[in-house]
């Protein structure tokens, strides 16, 4: 007999989780035209899931997905510690719900009709730099290619191309030119920093925090490293 032509398997993939604090459209609406505006081809066709845990009135989720949509994210589900009612109903309709909570083996019978759910792990605490190891890449990082150092550093011996994209939980070196994009500090580290030989990038972000090439004119073309001074984003030649 033939091998199956597909196969399903258990995996784990890196999501972005955007948390509603209010049900207020407007106000949603708001925010993120601030927060795309910081970096739109960044955010183009990320994969977003809409996490509802804080929010204490119903909401409508279908003008939720609406507008995650307008702003050219890839809407993926909801999220969020929610009642069985409140699931049942955003999975009534239509929409996928991602369980962020890890379920105990005993309980797994009972959640079968779940088992094709999709599932985002959730994030540990971030260690402490200095604990971190190093993933260590020899050679160009050229266009179309992503690497990531998940919680690790990530150490380039080479440059990273225009239309790259390199990302680490920790910090981020680059022995050579950096050209694409670097995103270091990715499950929320602060203290995270990013450190090249030539700045030429097309996007630098720390914990969420972004700057755009024009932003890096002062050290452009030169050797840096950027890091966060209360919560903006600062650069410093090396040498």
């Amino acid at each position: 007999m033939a091998d199956a032509s597909i196969e399903f398997k258990g995996t784990s993939f890196t999501l972005s989780v955007l948390h509603l604090k209010t049900s207020t459209l407007a106000d949603i609406r708001a925010d993120l035209v601030k927060k795309v505006a910081q970096a739109p081809d960044f955010f183009y066709l990320v994969p977003v899931v809409v996490s509802i845990e804080q929010l204490d009135c119903s909401v409508d989720y279908q003008a939720v997905k609406t507008l995650i949509e307008e702003f050219n994210f890839t809407f993926v589900g909801f999220t969020g510690s929610v009642d069985k009612e409140q699931r049942k109903l955003i999975r009534e309709l239509g929409f996928s719900f991602v369980n962020t909570t890890r379920v105990d083996t005993s309980k797994k019978a009972a959640i079968a009709e779940e088992a094709l759910a999709t599932e985002t792990k959730v994030t540990p605490a971030i260690p402490e730099c200095n604990l971190y190891t190093d993933k260590v890449h020899r050679g160009q990082i050229r266009s179309g290619q992503q690497l990531y150092a998940k919680d690790q550093n990530l150490v380039v011996i080479g440059s990273v191309s225009a239309g790259a994209e390199v990302i680490a939980d920790g910090n981020i070196h680059v022995y050579g030119s950096l050209r694409g994009r670097a995103i270091a500090g990715a499950k929320g580290h602060h203290k995270a920093q990013i450190y090249c030989q030539n700045l030429e990038a097309e996007l630098v972000s720390i914990n969420g925090n972004y700057w755009l090439s024009e932003s890096m004119e002062q050290h452009w073309g030169s050797p840096v490293y950027i890091h966060l001074t209360d919560s903006e984003l600062t650069s410093s030649k090396l040498i």
